[in-house]
């Protein structure tokens, strides 16, 4: 039985190194990024400014996960419209010419998080950017929305919380980041979920692990993607930082 021919693009950004491999072993799994990547020397040399080079890398594939983007807050005009703006309409036009069915984009809890409140967020709650670049993540999944009901594209969008490794300082150093975790192991299940599952139309849902305090609400991804997550910050193990030059012994 040939495997789900599958592409994604950012392979090289800061979670590629650890879904890339996984999901390699799950599908036929093509690669791209703007520059070449040490770790994934397969990885097609492509950026997001040409249409037609996109769509040749897409074609023959059922389903495009889009992680390349300027990953955070940056000045808009220079970084955020080119990366997160018209390159992501390129994606899109880029999906619609290869016939890609399926749409899976990375968006961000920053395009939900600008209100304080003590119950979670729900997915189909007003966008609430707390920076342009959680701005530029709302419109994307607006834009989604349009080529769902234009041209009939699946798409799926993950507002991912904070993701990182299990050994990041992170998750000692900033209380913030306990409570909107994604592991590597649940970002793979999460993106699993979001190409294999059939029938979705046009989803937003939450990725998150299991966290100190909920604050992005997983229902939609549980009821809408059968997503279940795995790791539970209060129970991985979470590696001591190294010891301070100041510090006594």
């Amino acid at each position: 039985m040939s495997k789900r021919k599958v592409l994604l693009t950012g392979s090289g950004g800061r979670m590629g190194k650890y879904v890339v491999p996984p999901l390699k072993e799950r599908w036929d799994l093509r690669t791209l990024d703007h520059k070449s990547v040490p770790w994934d020397p397969d990885a097609l040399v492509c950026g997001l400014e040409s249409i037609p080079k996109l769509t040749a890398a897409m074609r023959g594939c059922e389903a495009v996960i889009h992680l390349a983007a300027t990953s955070d807050e940056a000045p808009f005009v220079e970084d955020l419209v080119p990366n997160n703006v018209i390159g992501l309409y390129n994606v899109f036009e880029a999906v619609r010419a290869a016939g890609v069915t399926r749409l899976v984009f990375a968006s961000s809890c920053q395009a939900v998080l600008g209100a304080k409140r003590e119950a979670p967020v729900r997915a189909d709650e007003p966008h609430r950017p707390v920076t342009l670049y959680g701005a530029t993540k709302a419109l994307g999944e607006v834009m989604g929305r349009y080529y769902h009901q234009k041209h009939g594209l699946e798409f799926v969008a993950i507002r991912i919380g904070w993701f990182q490794p299990y050994d990041s300082p992170m998750l000692r150093e900033k209380r913030g980041a306990r409570r909107i975790w994604l592991s590597p192991k649940d970002a793979v299940n999460l993106l699993r979920c979001a190409v294999e599952k059939p029938g979705v139309g046009y989803a937003v849902v939450h990725g998150t692990s299991i966290a100190e305090a909920e604050v992005l609400g997983l229902k939609e991804a549980r009821e809408l993607l059968g997503y279940e997550p795995e790791d539970d910050i209060k129970t991985i193990p979470l590696q001591e930082p190294p010891p301070s030059s100041t510090d006594k012994p």
